[in-house]
């Protein structure tokens, strides 16, 4: 049996969003080298995010959708722990895809509470500003 070297890497170029929340279900779209040598077909590839600190734990992105002229790729992210997640792309006949310098936080962020004191006795309006928040307010819980 002979193996064959691939003459150079192809690279996954961006990631879009880069941030989404840990609790909600978001659409995550991945953008390919123009030099990818294989027409896309969303059941040729694995995706998956995993955690920086723990590689065990790992977070299968399901294929929707392909755009070959393109060369994107978006998936379901369905949420995970709070932290910096990792990317990796597996073409069924390519191999790994380099995805080295993408990246995926997973976080949800209070910038600022209004007003900062409130009665004990509840009562009292309050808005926090922040980002990763869901457009449903019931997605998000305080």
């Amino acid at each position: 049996m002979s193996k064959t070297l691939k003459a150079s890497v192809v690279e996954a170029l961006s990631i879009e969003p880069t941030s989404v929340n840990p609790v909600l279900t978001s659409d995550i779209t991945l953008t390919l080298s123009s030099s990818f040598p294989y027409i896309l077909n969303r059941d040729d590839f694995t995706f998956e995010a995993y955690d920086e600190d723990d590689e065990t734990y790992r977070r299968q992105i399901k294929v929707n959708s392909v755009d070959d002229s393109t060369k994107t790729l978006t998936g379901k992210f369905q949420g995970a722990y709070s932290g910096t997640y990792k990317i990796a792309l597996r073409h069924v006949s390519y191999g790994l895809v380099d995805t080295s310098s993408l990246t995926l936080d997973v976080n949800a962020y209070v910038t600022s509470v209004s007003p900062t004191t409130i009665s004990m006795y509840g009562g009292t309006l309050m808005t926090i500003t922040g980002s990763n928040f869901g457009t449903e307010k019931t997605d998000n819980p305080v």
